[in-house]
């Protein structure tokens, strides 16, 4: 136990298995208001070193391997593939002067991570602090996917002792409409504003604070149920429109981990997650102006 980190997101445990127990923590900032004493549960994820020189099995047979999906992260290569039930999550440095490695197999919550080079001048090497963290919610989501447990591209609002989750492009101002709350709703809080994890529990639809909250570094460790879900689009007045049961569909499926949305598997979840959320859970549409005016008529609307 000595070598391991254990945290607690969203009510799920984390574990990290690492030889570099002080060193790997002072990676993660964020995650220190997630840490949590040892429990003998099951962990959504059980993450370890994988210190084999020999190339995982998942890429033993290039025949075999699919491509999910591949993106830029910085100025570095990623890429999401997958071998029959088992997956591979590789960051690839610019140049070629190393990688990130997370190994995973539907079902199981142990993860492998692996480093090339694996040390340098005999020291064995720790990752890139951001290409760990966000190996860990890639992580997060294909463990957590399948038990109805997602990121979600939104920025939320404690208001009332429930949350509002606001979606939308990168820009097109959620964290803009929930700065309106802030100065102008009595009450209001922020919970996070980029990666906040949503759960159906026991039919509920509830929004957890995480360790992965973008620019803002919002690290709130409290959960809440969700009163409502808006999707923001710029317009030249405010008008909030609630959706039918497909609009309400198309609102939210964008807004879940992009790399498992081109995965059939994990996408099938995804789409389990929408239905329950949207059966339970009213969704909108707010066209608005960055102004006061917008910030209060969705406070009205949602807590008349």
């Amino acid at each position: 136990m000595g070598n391991k980190l254990f945290y607690k997101i969203a009510n799920r445990y984390l574990e990290i298995d690492t030889e570099n127990h002080e060193n790997l923590a002072g990676l993660l900032p964020g995650f220190v208001h997630f840490s949590d004493s040892f429990n003998d549960s099951e962990p959504l994820i059980q993450l370890s070193r994988e210190f084999e020189s020999e190339k995982p099995a998942l890429l033993s047979s290039d025949n075999e391997n699919k491509i999910i999906h591949t993106f830029n992260l910085e100025d570095d290569s990623c890429k999401f593939i997958k071998n029959g039930n088992k997956y591979l999550f590789l960051i690839e440095k610019k140049g070629g002067a190393g990688s990130i490695e997370f190994a995973m197999e539907i079902g199981s919550p142990k993860v492998k991570f692996r480093l090339t080079p694996e040390s340098e001048n005999g020291r064995i090497t720790l990752p890139n602090p951001t290409h760990f963290k966000f190996s860990l919610w890639m992580a997060l989501g294909f463990t957590g996917i399948p038990q109805k447990f997602s990121a979600l591209h939104s920025s939320v609002i404690i208001y009332n002792n429930s949350a509002v989750l606001f979606l939308g492009e990168s820009g097109t101002g959620k964290s803009t409409h929930t700065r309106l709350w802030l100065n102008h709703i009595a009450g209001s809080r922020l919970l996070n504003d980029d990666s906040p994890i949503l759960s159906i529990d026991e039919g509920e639809t509830n929004v957890h604070g995480s360790p992965w909250s973008g620019k803002g570094q919002i690290y709130v460790n409290e959960s809440y149920p969700v009163k409502a879900i808006v999707r923001i689009k710029q317009h030249p007045f405010n008008k909030l429109q609630k959706l039918n049961t497909l609009e309400s569909f198309g609102a939210l499926y964008p807004s879940f981990p992009p790399a498992f949305l081109k995965d059939n598997f994990f996408e099938g979840h995804i789409c389990e997650i929408i239905s329950k959320v949207i059966s339970t859970t009213p969704v909108y549409l707010l066209h608005c102006l960055p102004n006061r005016e917008a910030a209060e008529m969705v406070k009205e609307a949602l807590y008349q």
